[in-house]
């Protein structure tokens, strides 16, 4: 298993039929052999694309299970992995920028992990976009938390923050705890525009400009206006760019002593 990370179902965007996913047997989760069961983990690549103009900015790593439910410690696991899929990537020169997810509690008892692996790909880790998220009443540590964001940025890492609440508001205090350079959020189900405006306005409140929101989930062109409109400027989903699937990470590796040709840079909220 090249690398991976977990959602829910309930948060798949929607992939189109002929979608190109890689699966890789879920068996090595699983210490005890009489435990596994027959089960996969699934990944995808969303690109992540201005709605104006549709120039990228960077693709997203999206994994899922199938055929199982992964325990605390396995998401923890599979996100772990995700992150190292992600550098190899890059360092293999497959992908200009990725985006991976971390949960807070993966952050908690992983840190040490997660700032190793950062470590042994210093010249492609500022390419890195991590969004992070979970519920800031199960926190156990903050300050495992800041420190990891802290050291994300000294990398000059961009972070992000998943909104998985119906109300950004509902969130204030995870915001309020990462202080992300951009959100992530699924697009609102509802057609009408002052719907899609109040939904900008709680962004706002939290202090989340509406240039710095990604609405993921945009299956039709009736949302890509309405996010446009409402003055949102990065989107994924059908209706943006299709998802594809993730690259091989063991072709053209690069000899570690070679130099290094820095990638152009990607669209940010920061351009």
């Amino acid at each position: 298993m090249d690398g991976v990370l977990t959602v829910r179902r309930s948060q798949q965007p929607s992939l189109p039929m002929t979608a190109a996913v890689k699966r890789w047997s879920a068996s090595p989760l699983w210490r005890e052999r009489s435990q596994a069961v027959d089960g996969s983990v699934c990944a995808t690549m969303w690109p992540t694309r201005t709605l104006a103009d549709r120039e990228r900015w960077f693709d997203e790593l999206y994994v899922w299970t199938e055929g199982f439910q992964a325990s605390t410690t396995q998401r923890a696991r599979i996100q772990v992995a995700a992150l190292d899929h992600a550098l190899r990537m890059l360092d293999c020169e497959s992908a200009d920028s990725v985006g991976i997810t971390l949960s807070f509690g993966t952050a908690e008892r992983h840190l040490d992990a997660i700032v190793k692996r950062l470590q042994l790909y210093p010249l492609v880790v500022h390419r890195v976009v991590v969004i992070l998220r979970g519920a800031f009443d199960r926190v156990r540590s903050q300050y495992r938390i800041r420190a990891l964001v802290d050291y994300l940025r000294s990398g000059q890492i961009t972070v992000g923050y998943r909104i998985t609440s119906p109300r950004t508001t509902m969130e204030i205090r995870s915001v309020d705890l990462v202080r992300p350079d951009f959100a992530k959020v699924l697009a609102p189900a509802s057609d009408r525009e002052e719907f899609w405006r109040d939904f900008v306005s709680e962004a706002r409140v939290a202090g989340i400009a509406p240039q710095a929101l990604i609405v993921a989930g945009l299956e039709t062109e009736r949302q890509v206006e309405l996010a446009r409109q409402a003055g949102i400027r990065f989107g994924q989903g059908n209706a943006v760019r299709r998802s594809f699937e993730p690259p091989n990470t063991r072709a053209r590796r690069r000899d570690p002593g070679a130099r290094v040709t820095p990638s152009p840079l990607t669209r940010s909220p920061f351009v």
